[in-house]
């Protein structure tokens, strides 16, 4: 046998680099170097890009791809009603169907269909706690947990609530001056765990904080507003101390308020106002929220259009970025309008104040969020007033399409570092805006989920189909956060969205459940219940307002009384377990007795 001569190289192949004649004139490549095949035999000048920009890479994730096949389904199905229903009306709607009407129409029985009313509505009754305090208060499809509310009128028949008095002034100052080390924990702990989410200051803003209380007025009361906010979330201090700090910064309120009106003051009361929220103080929340909106005013946000703007303009529209996020984030204000008496789209995006080189995913994150929020408020919040009720089939689905598009559009557009990647550990902000925009899309969702509305009955199983995907995407995220530990650094609003993720897990057991199938787990319900008892060891009030909402309504629908008193001992022992509630009855759980689910509190739940 001879030597082994070169073998040609396979036509059949892929050439991994064209060379740049035959790749503008579409010929087949060898990828021979220096030469080509091609442009040897036709004399060309071969020569080969060192680098080629890479192809734009696309997220086409199963929540995408869902939410497309969603949307044609709902079209599909409005078509198809159009069709045998005949022409439009553009009457309102004035009739709801009946219980058997609607179990004709879909496959859910009658306890699904009576909790899928009552969720899409969200009409709910102020529900009374033990002690007389308002839980839940609020009009229309938004509910606020409040437990301090301004009186009508003066009642002397009820002795009022005489706060616990803070530490002296002058005790309290000459206990912080030199306690260094306290003002450097609180400082720390407001930078990484709550300012990442709120953009509250600039951390600059923080470089005189160790002079405190030696600082000017404006400063005085800004430091010992974010001392108070770190205070009251941090495991360090104390609850007594957060107290006495924004006790010290409300003494300084008025004067400020009245005499230095700047950025500082600004940023204080937007802190003071977020203390109050997470607190459930109705009445000193509004007050400081109001405050700050009126003060954004008079800084003349409305001229801060989009051009080249000096530092200070700068600041300025990043506290207003804030407050705007407070705005929508403090409590749940679907069908609310907002305070704030500018025009967002006339202003500088948040991303666009900071330098490129310092765009990092803590500054993405809020931008994104900032975006999300704005969609919510401009096309799904029309859909939680009374208006939406009363609007016409075709009236109905134009709101809900133009919702759904904006939605989608703004899905297409989020940037590809803020996707979370299955090989590198995700930052905290990332978890939470995509935790954030699973519960727009709920918010999405809701509405069209009433069972007894004939102009969305049809929308229903693809609806609730999203909703349930929705919620496992919430799920999923919690339970990845709960492995690296870092539940306890959600911030608070998170609290609202778990709520609603596990009153769809909820609706989700009842119907399987009802529908004859197998029986479903109850896992994710009790996930999101956990949370949220892990979250009360820092943010107490917020979730001990929901988690008690939450087992009242599971409960009424009939899924509590099932799952709760009949989970599996295994269950049991996985909810029990190292969360501070063995002593937790499952029925009733909390504290709260049989009477206050049975008397006058939850009757009233369900329309």
């Amino acid at each position: 046998m001879g030597p082994l001569t070169p073998q040609p190289r396979s036509t059949s192949g892929r050439t991994q680099l064209a060379c740049e004649p035959c790749r503008k004139r579409k010929s087949k490549c060898d990828g021979e170097r220096p030469l080509c095949g091609n442009c040897q035999a036709h004399h060309f000048v071969c020569h080969y890009e060192s680098a080629r920009p890479a192809r734009r890479q696309k997220y086409w994730d199963r929540d995408y791809v869902q939410a497309l096949e969603d949307q044609v389904r709902m079209l599909s199905a409005s078509l198809e009603q159009s069709r045998d229903a005949g022409p439009l009306k553009s009457s309102p709607q004035t009739y709801q169907l009946s219980p058997s009407e609607a179990a004709s129409r879909l496959p859910y029985g009658p306890k699904t269909l009576r909790a899928l009313s009552d969720f899409s509505t969200m009409k709910w009754a102020a529900i009374i706690g033990q002690d007389g305090v308002p839980v839940l208060a609020g009009p229309g499809r938004f509910s606020i947990f409040s437990k301090t509310q301004l009186p009508t009128f003066e009642n002397e028949s009820q002795p009022l609530r005489v706060p616990k008095p803070p530490a002296p002034t002058e005790t309290f100052l000459l206990e912080i001056e030199s306690n260094l080390s306290l003002k450097q924990h609180l400082k720390t702990h407001f930078l990484e765990n709550l300012n990442p989410f709120y953009k509250f200051v600039d951390p600059i803003w923080l470089n005189f904080s160790d002079l405190f209380p030696h600082n000017d007025t404006a400063l005085q009361l800004l430091y010992s507003a974010l001392f108070g906010a770190a205070a009251y979330s941090s495991p360090m201090a104390s609850r007594d101390m957060a107290e006495t700090f924004i006790s010290y910064a409300e003494s300084l309120v008025q004067k400020c308020y009245l005499e230095h009106l700047c950025l500082p003051v600004l940023q204080a009361l937007i802190i003071l106002a977020w203390y109050k929220h997470m607190q459930l103080d109705s009445a000193k929340g509004n007050l400081y929220h109001y405050m700050a909106i009126g003060l954004s005013n008079h800084l003349k946000i409305g001229d801060a259009t989009r051009r080249n703007h000096t530092a200070n303009e700068i600041t300025t529209i990043r506290t207003f970025w804030s407050l705007y996020f407070l705005d929508r984030t403090a409590t749940p204000k679907l069908g609310c309008p907002s305070g704030i008496p500018w025009d967002i789209d006339r202003v500088t995006p948040y991303i666009d104040t900071i330098p490129p080189d310092a765009v990092d995913i803590v500054a993405l994150a809020f931008d994104h969020h900032c975006r999300l929020f704005h969609i919510q408020q401009q096309y799904i919040d029309i859909m939680y007033t009374a208006g939406f009720d009363s609007a016409s089939s075709a009236e109905k689905q134009a709101i809900f399409a133009k919702a759904n598009s904006e939605m989608l559009k703004f899905r297409k557009q989020i940037d590809k570092r803020l996707y979370i990647s299955r090989s590198t550990k995700a930052h905290r902000v990332q978890v939470v805006f995509w935790i954030s925009y699973h519960s727009v899309l709920t918010n999405l969702q809701r509405p069209l989920l009433n069972p007894f509305d004939p102009s969305m009955a049809h929308n229903i199983p693809a609806v609730f189909r999203s909703s349930i995907a929705s919620a496992t995407a919430i799920a999923r995220l919690l339970r990845a956060l709960q492995a690296t530990d870092e539940i306890k650094y959600l911030p608070p609003f998170a609290v609202q969205h778990i709520l609603r993720c596990a009153l769809v897990h909820g609706l989700n057991c009842l119907a399987i459940e009802e529908s004859g199938g197998q029986r479903a787990s109850s896992g994710n319900f009790w996930l999101c219940f956990r949370v949220l008892g892990e979250l009360s060891i820092v943010w107490k009030e917020l979730s001990e307002g929901t988690m008690p909402f939450a087992l009242m309504a599971t409960r009424n629908w009939g899924f509590q009384q099932d799952v709760v008193s009949g989970i599996g001992e295994a269950d049991k022992e996985k909810y029990s377990a190292d969360d501070g509630y063995d002593d937790v009855d499952y029925g009733t759980g909390l504290g709260m007795s049989d009477d206050f689910f049975e008397a006058g509190g939850i009757t009233d739940f369900v329309l």
